[in-house]
């Protein structure tokens, strides 16, 4: 059965206003009380630390705020001092920037002494600037050399292609320090670039910016296979499915390739044979639209190691049970007076995130929810246009919600996820 949960608003609205009275968060996090040590310890998302001078003021709230608050700093880290925190917490993150607009953040039930934030983000960081070496070849086997492209994949390098008309290229490699990077080459065809044939050398040493010549890669693995995709019992949002295989070697990208239709759907792919018989594809398959009701878009992520073929199991779609939510052409009317926001997602998954915002904006206060798949919130929010974003995941290294918020969990490319999304659009009076 769905629980439901208090918040109140007002404690959110009062620490977002620049003129709100700060609570420094050592010694004693707000609390009044002064402990030899913290018991409840919070660590903000990457992305804010990162980008601190963009906000005005960042807050960090337990339950609704009105007792325990505090005022982030650079560090990124709050403790809170007090013996009477037991048990899961409510923490949201409030986010003043510069403009004045605000963000609010809560995250549901979590079970301290410390817990990590995740980022919602993925920050790429700089290209390395130190020169390790150039490789030098030639592409052979190709159809029509003027639709080549030719990549390097390496821990750590990264390569900045020259490429002739003939398929004879020139790739500067820079990185921090020596290694080894693999050499890709792909042949397109059509004005969507569709992969026709692929070649992988392996292995190549570059330091002390020597030149390697010579490494010549073949186009020897024609993309002439099928992978079969089926789905398992159970419903959902649309009879037609995108499947799509995605290569990836050292966790970068080589190349993909994808299908749309029916099931039983057959994805294009390569022989598993070498030097690709070591590279696992990702099978991504889809179904429905995140705006499109009722159940929105499921998606599901895997590895396919063997085999010809794969059943893909989704989350059952999530729903907003409350307010009465529609689409961006046709948005029903809810009053804000006593205004539920419920939702219903599959049991199984392991969150959930809610977003209520406004429509066009950023609105005066953009409020999303992250909580375990049996909560859900109440409020209430200005009148106005709104959207109402919801989604479920999965995640096959996860054990349950808890695992998000330990600062460990690995993202390794290859895991298997399921995940939901639901877009609707509601009109408060």
């Amino acid at each position: 059965m769905t629980q439901t949960r208090l918040i109140p608003l007002l404690a959110l609205l009062l620490v977002g206003c620049p003129s709100s009275p700060t609570v420094d968060p050592d010694p004693d996090g707000g609390s009044g009380q002064n402990p030899t040590g913290p018991t409840f310890t919070v660590h903000a998302p990457s992305e804010v630390t990162s980008t601190f001078q963009l906000y005005r003021n960042v807050d960090v709230l337990l339950g609704d705020g009105s007792k325990y608050r505090a005022r982030l700093d650079s560090s990124g880290v709050v403790h809170f001092r007090d013996p009477a925190i037991t048990g899961p917490q409510d923490v949201t993150l409030v986010m003043v920037r510069s403009t004045g607009t605000v963000e609010a953040k809560t995250y549901l039930a979590l079970n301290g002494p410390e817990v990590w934030l995740p980022s919602s983000l993925y920050l790429l960081g700089a290209i390395p600037f130190t020169k390790q070496g150039t490789i030098t070849g030639k592409v052979t086997g190709a159809s029509n050399p003027s639709n080549l492209s030719v990549t390097v994949a390496g821990n750590g390098l990264y390569g900045t292609t020259t490429l002739s008309e003939d398929g004879s290229f020139s790739i500067d490699i820079r990185g921090d320090a020596p290694g080894k990077v693999d050499l890709f080459a792909q042949e397109t065809t059509g004005t969507e670039g569709t992969v026709v044939r692929v070649g992988l050398a392996r292995d190549i040493a570059v330091s002390a910016g020597t030149t390697v010549s010579g490494r010549d890669v073949a186009l020897d693995h024609p993309v002439d296979q099928s992978f079969g995709v089926t789905v398992a019992s159970g419903e959902i949002p649309d009879t037609t499915l995108n499947a799509s295989l995605r290569y990836i070697l050292g966790g970068r990208l080589l190349f993909g390739t994808s299908a749309s239709g029916t099931q039983p759907l057959s994805v294009p792919m390569i022989a598993r044979t070498a030097p690709f018989d070591t590279v696992t594809p990702m099978l991504r398959v889809s179904s429905g639209e995140a705006a499109k009701l009722p159940g929105g878009q499921v998606e599901t992520n895997m590895p396919v190691s063997t085999g010809s073929s794969a059943q893909v199991t989704f989350l059952n779609p999530p729903s907003i049970t409350s307010p009465a939510v529609g689409t961006l052409e046709d948005p029903p009317s809810a009053s804000r007076a006593g205004l539920v926001l419920r939702w219903s997602p599959d049991a199984s998954a392991h969150l959930t995130e809610v977003e209520l915002a406004a429509t066009i904006g950023p609105g005066p206060l953009d409020w999303t929810v992250v909580a375990p798949a049996d909560s859900a919130p109440v409020t209430t929010f200005p009148a106005g246009s709104y959207r109402v974003w919801a989604a479920t995941s999965w995640q096959a290294n996860a054990s349950g919600y808890a695992s998000f918020f330990t600062g460990s969990l690995s993202s390794d490319p290859y895991v298997e996820t399921r995940t939901t999304r639901l877009l609707t659009y509601v009109e408060l009076q």
